[in-house]
C-alpha cells in the first residue's frame, strides 16, 4: 500500500514547482525590445539667460541609434554653465524585469555655450579607448551623442572597432510605441 503525502509536502511540491516555472520562464523569454521597465518621456529643461553664468540646461531620454548596447535605456545629461561642465547620467534595462547599475557621472568640460548650442566633448577614456561628445541644440530641444575612437596607435586600443557612432536622445521605446 502506498503512503500519501503530507499536506505540507504536497505545498513544498506546489512551491517548488511555481518558483522552478517563473524561473525558467525568465530564462527563456526574450525580446528584441525589452519592454518591462518603463522609462519616462524625454523632458528638456533651460533656465534660459535669466542671469549671465547661472545657466542651466537639462535633456533627459532614452539614447537611440545604431550601435547602442542596451536600446531600453536612459540617460541625463545636465550643464551647468558656471562650472562649465555638463553631467551625464544613464541606467538601462539588462533583463527581463532587470536593471543594470546607476552610472558613474560622467563629466564633459563644455567648449561652447551660446543662445542656440551647448557642446561637450568628454576627455577620452584610454581604458576604452573612445571619447563623446554631446551637442544640445536649445531651439529645438534636441541633443546628439557622438562617439568617437581614440589612442588608435596604443596598444591597449590595437583591437577596437573604429567605428563613429552618431545617438539622439528621444522617448524610450514603450512611449515612442503608444503614440503610434
Amino acid at each position: 500500500m502506498v503512503k500519501r503525502p503530507s499536506i505540507a509536502a504536497i505545498i513544498w511540491f506546489l512551491a517548488f514547482f511555481v518558483v522552478s516555472t517563473v524561473l525558467l520562464r525568465s530564462l527563456w523569454v526574450t525580446s528584441d525590445e525589452p519592454s518591462d521597465v518603463i522609462f519616462d518621456n524625454k523632458v528638456f529643461y533651460d533656465t534660459g539667460q535669466t542671469a549671465v553664468g547661472d545657466g542651466v540646461v537639462s535633456i533627459s531620454g532614452t539614447l537611440t541609434g545604431e550601435g547602442v548596447g542596451n536600446k531600453n535605456n536612459t540617460v541625463t545629461v545636465t550643464c551647468y554653465q558656471d562650472r562649465m561642465e555638463c553631467l551625464a547620467y544613464s541606467i538601462a534595462q539588462i533583463g527581463p524585469n532587470q536593471l543594470g547599475k546607476l552610472e558613474v557621472p560622467g563629466i564633459f568640460p563644455i567648449t561652447k555655450w551660446d543662445n542656440y548650442e551647448i557642446v561637450a566633448v568628454e576627455s577620452g577614456d584610454t581604458v576604452a579607448c573612445r571619447k563623446a561628445t554631446v551637442s544640445i541644440e536649445r531651439k529645438t530641444e534636441t541633443a546628439v551623442w557622438v562617439e568617437d575612437p581614440i589612442n588608435q596607435t596604443q596598444p591597449a586600443c590595437k583591437e577596437t572597432h573604429t567605428k563613429i557612432y552618431r545617438w539622439t536622445i528621444e522617448d524610450p521605446p514603450f512611449w515612442k510605441r503608444s503614440k503610434k
